[in-house]
């Protein structure tokens, strides 16, 4: 649904799931080094920039360009010959093992084969992305499924990476550019203690964040993340830091934003700055905007944004916003 202030304490009207999953959705492959450092693997075997979406089904390609699996969860790659499925976790409601564990089942059953009277089963790795914490906690913890059957058990391990333990340097320096949204979960309970601008907390924090979001402008001008995914990890930025600062005054609260709003405003610029170098102005417009419709058609079809306030940032009429819309939808069936 649409984030409302009203509901901030109604932790299912949190953005954090959907935005996890529309960055598997439009930026998967920066999954894969998140993937790597839980577990300690390489992806050399399969480029994981392959991927090709068909219909609501992914499948991974292999060197020769021919397919190999079929991805039963949008969270699950096959990486140097094993499957890991990862999942992300913003409250303790301790239900996340239950879901990891029954989705592991439909990953290994959709691989399983026959193997004379017997089928093969093998269940993925399975790994958690724990979004809120405390910055002094440890980087990564395990917790455990144990599959039990007559006197025999199978302890799966399942490496946990606490978001809030890494640091701005950890992020950048370590190309975790998947985990850039969910860095600003650390100022969610300092911004609900500020009342006004005069709070050296405001400054202090807003200092903090600029820092973080010139590393942002900084990565995507030395070319380490393409400027698609600048845009789209800005704007899914947003989504979360206007949610945690949602108790701010109005003011406050577009100035904080504001200023995730700026790498995509210079990342217009960019564009339009190459596009009449290159003579290619309309091109890189229309792909500019085409990619940032299907970002927002994808926010309003999850109901992270209502179509209202997705044709103002597109800056068209709600009306004509709405029928782009239908056709978007209707060209995914």
């Amino acid at each position: 649904m649409p984030y409302e202030e009203s509901n901030i304490e109604d932790l299912s009207k949190t953005p954090f799931d959907d935005v996890f999953k529309l960055q598997i959705e439009k930026m998967g492959q920066l999954l894969v080094p998140v993937i790597e450092r839980m577990f300690h693997v390489t992806s050399t075997v399969v480029d994981i920039e392959e991927i090709e979406r068909l219909a609501n089904e992914r499948f991974l390609l292999d060197e020769g360009q021919k397919k190999i699996s079929r991805r039963f969860s949008d969270s699950c790659y096959k990486i140097a010959g094993g499957y890991y499925h990862v999942e992300c976790q913003s409250t303790e409601d301790g239900s996340i093992l239950f879901r990891l564990a029954e989705y592991n089942v439909r990953i290994a059953l959709d691989g399983a084969r026959k193997d004379g009277d017997s089928i093969r089963i093998t269940l993925p790795n399975s790994g958690l992305i724990k979004l809120r914490g405390t910055t002094d906690s440890e980087k990564s913890s395990e917790m455990k499924i144990i599959y039990r059957f007559s006197e025999q058990e199978i302890v799966m391990p399942v490496p946990v990476l606490n978001v809030q333990a890494y640091s701005v340097d950890d992020i950048y320096d370590g190309g975790l550019f998947f985990l850039i949204p969910y860095y600003l979960i650390r100022f969610e309970n300092r911004l609900r203690k500020i009342s006004d601008s005069d709070d050296p907390e405001y400054a202090k924090i807003y200092s903090e964040l600029r820092e973080f979001v010139n590393r942002l402008v900084k990565a995507c001008e030395d070319g380490i993340i393409s400027e698609d995914n600048t845009r789209r990890l800005a704007e899914l930025s947003n989504l979360i830091l206007n949610h945690i600062a949602s108790r701010l005054n109005k003011d406050l609260r577009e100035r904080m934003t504001g200023l995730m709003s700026h790498v995509i405003e210079l990342q217009e610029d960019r564009w339009l700055r190459q596009g009449r170098e290159e003579g290619r102005l309309e091109g890189r417009l229309e792909g500019r905007l085409e990619g940032t419709k299907s970002l927002l058609f994808s926010l309003v079809v999850d109901k992270v944004l209502d179509v209202a306030d997705a044709a103002r940032r597109a800056g068209e009429s709600e009306e004509a916003f709405a029928k782009e819309l239908e056709e978007y939808i209707k060209n995914q069936k």
